[in-house]
């Protein structure tokens, strides 16, 4: 057992012990991430069995509204989806690509959605490169692409759009999820990935990306013959097999040579390999956020100092 090695003490008030009328309906987010931060921490002194950190949320997508389909009678409907995204990379292996946090959790067939929502479902893949580089790669994230067929009101419930989830003993962070709408003439516009009450019309795409695993291990460890089929599967692109020091073709081709000399370059000047990589700092996350995700930093809450408990 391990009970007794292990002292959990939650200061009241705070995120995990909130006080009444706190908001608790996001929980899904916060449960999520409990798993990569203890995950994290226990995970320390056994580097060996640590995890990275991966798809811990639930992405939740509505839509409402009344159905303007011919036959359908303005009738009212209301679709809550799920979405799925990158697990990280383990000890044992790559994470799986385009699964659920939850393992009860399966996904719902398209086929479904199109018959008894005014929308169709265009995309339905994972994400090629969201999942951080490793010896045992990160999983990818979905790319899940919706043509609404009746105006209606849209919410998202997302997170890590802004700090990507952190690779471990040398694996890189995977790729942070974003949201684009799409309109009839090819307009697109990021929306946030927390976003209420968003008005959209007929014809509008919503492109609704997940955020990939972080990788696990050395990435130039990795067979390259590996990422040349990642590459053939539409796992990985030619430019992201880079970042496992392997130069490939678009058919996963792999130019020995070539890889053999990128992965020595790549080895004289990367220096030591983090335990923990979590990506740019948070200042200059800030500071190039607009520029990468098209939305405001957010607004860095302020906390009253809680005392420790004795």
């Amino acid at each position: 057992g391990f009970y007794d090695l292990i002292d959990v003490r939650i200061p009241e008030g705070s995120l995990l012990k909130p006080k009444f009328p706190a908001a608790l309906s996001g929980r899904t987010h916060a449960l999520g991430r409990i798993f990569d931060i203890l995950g994290g921490l226990l995970g320390q002194k056994t580097p060996e069995f640590l995890n990275a950190a991966g798809f811990s949320s639930s992405p939740h997508l509505f839509y409402s509204g009344n159905d303007e389909r011919a036959g359908k009678n303005a009738e009212w409907f209301q679709l809550f989806q799920i979405g799925f995204g990158g697990v990280p990379g383990r000890p044992m292996g790559d994470g799986p690509d385009g699964h659920s946090l939850w393992p009860g959790f399966t996904n719902v067939p398209n086929e479904f959605l199109e018959r008894y929502f005014p929308m169709v479902i265009e995309r339905y893949e994972c994400e090629p490169d969201s999942g951080g580089a490793g010896l045992h790669r990160g999983g990818n994230g979905i790319r899940m692409t919706y043509r609404f067929l009746s105006k209606g009101t849209i919410a998202i419930h997302d997170d890590r759009w802004f700090v990507p989830p952190w690779g471990v003993n040398g694996g890189e962070p995977g790729a942070r999820a974003r949201k684009i709408l799409e309109k009839p003439d090819g307009s697109q516009t990021i929306v946030g990935n927390k976003v209420e009450d968003l008005e959209v019309e007929a014809g509008d795409m919503l492109h609704f990306i997940t955020w990939g695993g972080g990788g696990w291990g050395d990435a130039l460890a990795r067979d390259p013959a590996l990422v040349g089929l990642e590459i053939r599967q539409g796992l990985v692109t030619a430019e992201g097999a880079k970042a496992y020091g392997v130069v490939a073709d678009a058919l996963g081709t792999i130019d020995e040579a070539a890889t053999e000399a990128l992965r020595t370059e790549l080895r004289a000047t990367r220096g030591d390999l983090p335990l923990f990589n979590y990506g740019p700092g948070i200042e200059t996350l800030r500071a190039n956020c607009e520029a990468e995700t098209g939305l405001p930093a957010p607004i860095q809450p302020e906390w009253p100092l809680l005392e420790a408990a004795e």
